[in-house]
């Protein structure tokens, strides 16, 4: 590797990405140990780390192809862990993601994975940039999982005196964050499939 590639790898961007990666198993053991509080403030840096690649990578022109394969990476990664942990119920902790929704999350990341691997397979590297939709659940995703986290931390600690408290973590707001992710999960999958069909079976060369 000469030196112009590890310049354009050690940048701004993919440190604060490959930060954001490092936050995995820290985030899974706050989970384990049910430490809520931490598992919020890993939550919080890591959508933080996620705005703030992307407004460094714009705002110093630092933008690599390594760096828009390991963000997306990075995300899926973060969001996969976090919500297999918390549809995890032995994990103790009251309120926890369906199964139905933790599935659908799942698995449209997966088939978002192969289909960039068949697209590989096929036509060689192509570009495949985030949809609106797909940033949208992504948020949308990010959301649920600190909404649920909080929800747990109100519920144990005296915090659940607070009526406005109690109100924005209960279970029906909950539910609502659950429909609202598996709508925009689902159709942002659709809308890379069809992406991904027109791609590999439509493009020109």
């Amino acid at each position: 590797m000469d030196s112009s590639t590890e310049e354009k790898f050690w940048n701004v961007p993919n440190l604060i990405t490959l930060t954001r990666i490092a936050l995995v198993p820290v985030l899974a053991l706050m989970l384990f140990q049910k430490r809520a509080f931490g598992a919020l403030i890993i939550v919080f840096l890591a959508g933080l780390s996620d705005v703030l690649d992307g407004f460094a990578a714009r705002r110093w022109h630092q933008r690599t192809k390594v760096g828009t394969l390991i963000d997306p990476l990075a995300d899926k990664i973060l969001l996969s862990t976090a919500f297999i942990l918390l549809a995890v119920r032995s994990l103790g902790f009251t309120y926890v993601i369906p199964l139905w929704l933790m599935a659908v999350v799942i698995a449209r990341d997966f088939i978002i994975l192969a289909g960039g691997v068949v697209i590989f397979l096929i036509r060689g590297r192509r570009e495949f940039p985030p949809t609106v939709f797909g940033k949208v659940s992504t948020v949308l995703q990010v959301a649920t999982i600190f909404w649920v986290i909080l929800s747990n931390y109100v519920r144990a600690s005296a915090l659940a005196r607070s009526s406005f408290l109690a109100a924005i973590t209960s279970p029906s707001v909950l539910g609502a964050f659950y429909i609202a992710t598996l709508v925009l999960t689902v159709v942002s999958g659709a809308q890379y499939i069809y992406k991904g069909i027109r791609i590999t079976f439509l493009s020109a060369t």
